[in-house]
């Protein structure tokens, strides 16, 4: 389990993306066709690693997910953040229903969900709660928030390089 503290310490550390970066995300070969996905392994100095892993819709480039994944050294993944798109289903922070919280349901809106102590500790999915977002509007724009909100360096851009991470007609 992580402690709120360590989730917060592993959000905020520094990541250096590798040169090229853009050219060594993965694609992930999916048995079926729903969307679009790709993934970045980035080494950390104290052992384990950060995945940055994005998925797309096909027939919805609204829906969408950005993710943070940390693996320790001993292999256990944890998913720390994503931003996710307009997804059609709707969206209950569990904990906070089950303990009579307020604001716990939404649907069809951007939104962030974030690693929790108390998730965790409730039996939920680590990453199970959630808040609505206005930081981004499409998978572009929710990737650069995220690159900004998570330390990541970025390399200089190469000549190579286009900076786009899906072919144009998925992202719109």
């Amino acid at each position: 389990m992580l402690l709120d503290s360590q989730i917060q310490a592993l959000l905020t550390e520094k990541k250096r993306l590798p040169d090229n970066w853009r050219r060594k995300l993965k694609i992930k070969k999916k048995t079926h066709n729903c969307h679009a996905e790709k993934e970045l392994e980035i080494p950390r100095v104290d052992g384990g690693s950060f995945r940055i892993v994005l998925r797309q819709s096909q027939p919805n480039p609204f829906d969408f997910s950005v993710i943070l994944m940390y693996e320790d050294s001993a292999g256990k993944s944890y998913i720390l953040r994503r931003y996710n798109g307009k997804h059609p289903s709707a969206h209950t922070n569990k904990w906070e229903k089950a303990n009579r919280g307020k604001d716990y349901y939404f649907r069809n809106v951007f939104h962030i969900h974030t690693a929790t102590e108390r998730y965790q500790t409730g039996d939920y999915g680590i990453d199970g709660y959630a808040e609505p977002t206005d930081k981004y509007f499409d998978f572009k724009t929710a990737f650069d928030r995220f690159i900004e909100d998570h330390g990541f360096e970025l390399p200089p851009l190469s000549p190579s390089e286009s900076g786009v991470l899906f072919d144009p007609e998925t992202i719109q």
